[in-house]
Formats: structure tokens, C-alpha cells, sequence
């Protein structure tokens, strides 16, 4: 199984998953430029919306994921939702609450696919070699492809419906998704370095030259890591079409 078998392009055709990884890095700069520029103007509302939020408590929070696990499974953008929970909860509340989210969204499609649309997801696979060669490889490898799979940007929720309709363990499925929170954990940073900027921006409130430093260095680096582990799993994915046939996980 090639790699651009699986819809993951090898170095000499690139594109596909390796574009989407470059416009979701090309839209968080452009966030970023956004933010400073509107931030002069709206930015003194930022804490008042935060306030807003946080009066919600828990329920806010329910929403929000309710809202991310509704939308996303008709392939709204997830990098949408974890942009803006990164603007709203910070990073580190940003990151859990789309990775629940993320998670949770990856386990409904995959009983939905698996219980009610086994026939449609069957006919996508029938009319797409990519998807078709996904499932092919799910089923003879499990847990490490479809980890390695999950750090690649090919479009979660379609992967997700995919595997519903292979022979893969709901288990090994659910673990293998961890993998999505790299790249959820970066896009969730670019939302609060958005917030961040569009604060400072504004003159919102005092913050030292730096913390700002610190958090675009933290932005870079978790960047420079993401990009570093999606062409290492693209690899380890190439391998897979001399690995030997061994039995799902």
C-alpha cells in the first residue's frame, strides 16, 4: 500500500493532506494579522465576552461541545471550532474541550456509520480508490495505522466514517484518535494567541513584551513540532506498502 495510495502524497507529488496542513497554518497567520488589525477597534470587548462565557459555567461548555459534535459530523471545519476555543478557554482549556469534543465527534460517526450508514459508507468506498485503500490497510494493520493515520491532516470526520465500516475494534479506534490532539492542540494556539494579540492590540490590559515574546516562541515551536510529526508519520504510512499482512488489533 502506497502512501499515495491512502490519499498521504510521497515528495515528489505534493499536495493533498500535505496542502491542508499548509492553508490550516496559512489561515491561523492570517488570524493572527486579523487580530491585530481589528483588535485597535473590537478588542475592549474580548473580556466582556470572556465574562459572558464564563457566567455559563459548565453549561457553556456543554454547548460548545455539543455544538462542535453536531456540526463537524456534517463536515463542518473543526479547525473553525478550535480556533475559537482558543480565543474563548485559552490553551489549555481551548485543547480539552475540543479534544473531548473531537473525541466525542470521532465515536459518534463511527457507530453511525457502523449501525445506520454501513451502505452509504460502502458506496463512498466503492467509488473512491483512496478511501477504499484505507479501509484495506485499517483491516490487515489496526492501533498503529490508524494512529499514524490520525496525525495526518486527511479530514477526521471522513476517516472516522470509514473505519465505522472496516472490521477495526471500536477500542483500537478510539485510542488511535488520540491522535488528532496535535493538531487540534495547534489550532486551539493560534486562537488564543489571536485573543492574545487582538488584547494587546487594543490595550485591553497591561501584558509584558515577554509574555508575548514567550507565547509566539510557544506557537513557533508547537508549529515547527506539528510539522515535524506529520511528515513522520507520512513516512512510517509509505512503509506500510512493503509491511507484512498481520491481523487487525
Amino acid at each position: 500500500m502506497s502512501s499515495s495510495a491512502i490519499g498521504i502524497p510521497s515528495k515528489q507529488k505534493p499536495g493533498g493532506p500535505h496542502l491542508r496542513l499548509t492553508l490550516k497554518l496559512i489561515v491561523g497567520a492570517a488570524l493572527l494579522v486579523l487580530a491585530v488589525w481589528l483588535g485597535r477597534d473590537f478588542g475592549h470587548h474580548l473580556p466582556e465576552v470572556e465574562r459572558w462565557i464564563g457566567s455559563h459555567g459548565l453549561v457553556g461548555w456543554l454547548v460548545f461541545a455539543a455544538a462542535v459534535v453536531v456540526l463537524t459530523s456534517v463536515f463542518f471545519p473543526d479547525t473553525v471550532f478550535a480556533l475559537i476555543a482558543g480565543g474563548l478557554f485559552g490553551v489549555m482549556g481551548g485543547t480539552v474541550l475540543i479534544a473531548i469534543g473531537g473525541l466525542i465527534t470521532a465515536a459518534v460517526n463511527f457507530a453511525m456509520s457502523r449501525l445506520l450508514l454501513r451502505n452509504t459508507v460502502r458506496g463512498w468506498l466503492s467509488r473512491s480508490p483512496r478511501l477504499a485503500a484505507i479501509e484495506r490497510a485499517v483491516n490487515r494493520e489496526g492501533l498503529r495505522f490508524q494512529f499514524l493515520l490520525r496525525l495526518t491532516p486527511i479530514n477526521p470526520v471522513t476517516v472516522s466514517y470509514v473505519l465505522g465500516a472496516t472490521n477495526t475494534r471500536f477500542t483500537t479506534f478510539i485510542v488511535a484518535c488520540l491522535g488528532l490532539i496535535p493538531t487540534l492542540f495547534v489550532e486551539v494556539y493560534f486562537g488564543a494567541m489571536a485573543s492574545h494579540v487582538a488584547k494587546v492590540s487594543g490595550k485591553v490590559s497591561a501584558h509584558s513584551t515577554l509574555h508575548t515574546v514567550l507565547t509566539i516562541a510557544g506557537l513557533i515551536m508547537s508549529v515547527a513540532l506539528l510539522v515535524y510529526m506529520t511528515r513522520v508519520a507520512r513516512r512510517a504510512l509509505s512503509g506500510y506498502e512493503m509491511a507484512p499482512v498481520k491481523p487487525p488489533a
